[in-house]
Order: C-alpha cells, then sequence, then structure tokens
C-alpha cells in the first residue's frame, strides 16, 4: 500500500476493506461507506468558502487546514435521463454563481485587457480560415472537409464578423463601468463531474477559480450544444440567475469565435469536426436570428 495513503488512512480512522486506483484517485472501501482520495490537491479553503455561501451540493468532505490531499466522501450516480441530468447541472451551476457572486472594482485597462483578448483571438481565427480558404481555392480536387468548408464559409465569416462588431459593442457599452460581477466558477464543468443521488453533487474542483461566470456557461454549451438549444440554456440558467445585458453580449460574442480545429490526416475525423463545428455556429446564429425578429 502506499505510503502516503497510509498515513491518511491512519490519520482519519479509517478501516477499509480494500481500495482501488481509478484514475488519479484512489477508491477507498470501508464495509458501509466508501472515500475518494486525491493525493497532492485540497480544495478546503474551496469547500469552506461554498459552506460560508450556504452552497452544499458537494460530497462531505473530511481535510483539516494544512492538508495537501482531498479526501471527501464517495456518492454513486443514480440512473437519470441525460437530458434531465443536464438541465439539474445548469441548475446547480446557475445557483452556484448566484450565492457567490459579487461586484469586483474593475478598472479600464481591465476592461481593455477583456477587449484586446477577445479581438486578438477573433483576428487568429480570421486569419486560420482565410488562409484554409486560400489554400482550397488553389486544389484541383477538394475532399470532403474541403467542399464542407468552403459551402459554408460565409457562416464562418459572418460569425467572425458578428463577433468582431458585437464585440466594440459591448466595450462602448461598459468600458466607464467601475466594477463587474464575479463569482466562483467551477471551471471544469461537465456531466463527468455531477453526481445526481439524493441530492445534486458538483465534484473535482480543482480548477475552480473567482471570474465572470459566463465563461462556465461557455464551456457548458460547447460541450452539449447538441444536446440544449440556447433557448433553453438561458431559460433554465436564468431562473435562478439573471445574466446582465453585457454579460449576456460577451457570452454571444465568445460562442460565436466558435471552437478551435485541429486538422489532421485523417479526412473523416476531419469531416466530422468540421460537421460540428458548423452545427455548433448554425445553432448560435438561428439564435440570434430569432432575437432580432423578437425585438
Amino acid at each position: 500500500m502506499n505510503n502516503d495513503l497510509l498515513k491518511i488512512i491512519k490519520k482519519h480512522h479509517l478501516h477499509p476493506i480494500g481500495y482501488q486506483k481509478i484514475g488519479k484517485v484512489y477508491l477507498i472501501k470501508e464495509k458501509d461507506k466508501r472515500y475518494i482520495l486525491k493525493l497532492s490537491t485540497s480544495n478546503y479553503d474551496i469547500y469552506k468558502y461554498l459552506i460560508s455561501r450556504d452552497f452544499h451540493n458537494f460530497p462531505d468532505n473530511y481535510n483539516t487546514i494544512g492538508d495537501n490531499y482531498d479526501l471527501s466522501e464517495y456518492i454513486p450516480n443514480i440512473k437519470l435521463d441525460n437530458i434531465q441530468k443536464l438541465n439539474d447541472l445548469l441548475t446547480t451551476l446557475s445557483i452556484l454563481h448566484k450565492k457567490t457572486s459579487y461586484k469586483r472594482e474593475i478598472s479600464l485597462d481591465d476592461i481593455k485587457k477583456i477587449y484586446e483578448d477577445t479581438l486578438n483571438k477573433i483576428n487568429e481565427k480570421l486569419n486560420y480560415y482565410t488562409k484554409i480558404n486560400d489554400l482550397c481555392d488553389k486544389k484541383d480536387f477538394l475532399s470532403p472537409s474541403d467542399y464542407l468548408l468552403l459551402i459554408n464559409i460565409s457562416l464562418i465569416y459572418y460569425s467572425l464578423e458578428y463577433s468582431k462588431n458585437n464585440l466594440n459593442k459591448w466595450y462602448d457599452n461598459i468600458k466607464n463601468n467601475k466594477s463587474i460581477r464575479v463569482s466562483l466558477i467551477h471551471n471544469n464543468i461537465s456531466l463527468d463531474h455531477f453526481i445526481v443521488n439524493q441530492d445534486k453533487y458538483l465534484i473535482n474542483w480543482d480548477k475552480s477559480m473567482f471570474d465572470i461566470p459566463i465563461f462556465d456557461i461557455l464551456n457548458y454549451y460547447k460541450l452539449y450544444y447538441k444536446d440544449i438549444s440556447l433557448n433553453d440554456l438561458f431559460m433554465i440558467y436564468e431562473k435562478y440567475n439573471k445574466l446582465d445585458v453585457n454579460e449576456k453580449e460577451l457570452l454571444l460574442i465568445l460562442l460565436m469565435i466558435g471552437n478551435d480545429l485541429h486538422f489532421s490526416n485523417n479526412e473523416l475525423l476531419n469531416t466530422k469536426m468540421l460537421n460540428d463545428e458548423i452545427i455548433f455556429l448554425q445553432n448560435i446564429y438561428d439564435y440570434n436570428k430569432d432575437l432580432i425578429k423578437k425585438q
């Protein structure tokens, strides 16, 4: 048995009947209880902070101050429809942001950095697709992914132009603000890090940090855009935590920049990846189109 593991077992007076290493964690089995142990990481301060904000949607933790490991109760998932679980995850995320949000002082330099970093992403993506488009134009024979790109290039260019134009509007609207809303964001959102049992539990808090809450929503939608519409996403999330106009606008700007694509020598994978990206951008385009109609 690992010496560090043995010390932790003795410290917490555990009586294991066995243990199992699963990836980077240990599952420790007692007769009537299970624990998850992660070595060389501790989220003690995060858990204490969450409790202070009346957020309890995480497994019981048994750490004390100064520990360099994470020992928590093991909670199994119950069987649940995937869409229902996605909705539960989004609701739990919204409650997390609501209960931990506060106004942080912000300077014009801070706002400029968000603006410049986002603008750089847009320009890099625009240059990337322009080069690929130019290469396709010079080919005598197009691969399936080349053809798919060319017939959808207008959607890609529109999305990037939308992001650039609305980023400038966002900057004009927010540049005189003296504060911005931040919250504790999980920063590693996925169904793999969400458990539904007698309650709903977020796990794997190693990457959590204080930042603008839309970054969690951004990552959530990038993972599950095929399973949830943007209309449903906002309806579920905003039931507990209303986004203001500037937060929502920045989220849409970041979404329409799209994902980073990495082409390989596998044409089948390239075509699938590109097709997924087109579906992703089309979903956001359709949402914006409907939004403009309603206005």
